[in-house]
């Protein structure tokens, strides 16, 4: 038989797992100078997301979080 929890019980949350997925978002161009002259690039552009997962030992639930963990440019430059 399944304990049915009483409403006044706190939830005992205990992370249980915690997962990374990159998912690319798109591109953008950027200018830049080199021995006088004007460059332009192609920079990709991908999100680091978090997700966490809590279990409850008492009420049998679970619960998760995702955050942005990163936002990661392919190359380096500044963001105007």
């Amino acid at each position: 038989m399944e304990r049915t929890p009483s409403t006044t019980e706190e939830h005992n949350w205990k992370q249980t797992s915690i997962d990374y997925h990159i998912i690319e978002v798109g591109e953008h161009e950027f200018s830049y100078w080199k021995n006088f002259m004007k460059h332009s690039r192609t920079c990709h552009i991908s999100h680091r997301v978090k997700t966490v997962v809590y279990y409850c030992d008492i009420h049998g639930h679970t619960k998760s979080e995702t955050i942005l963990d990163e936002i990661i440019h392919s190359v380096k430059h500044d963001h105007d």
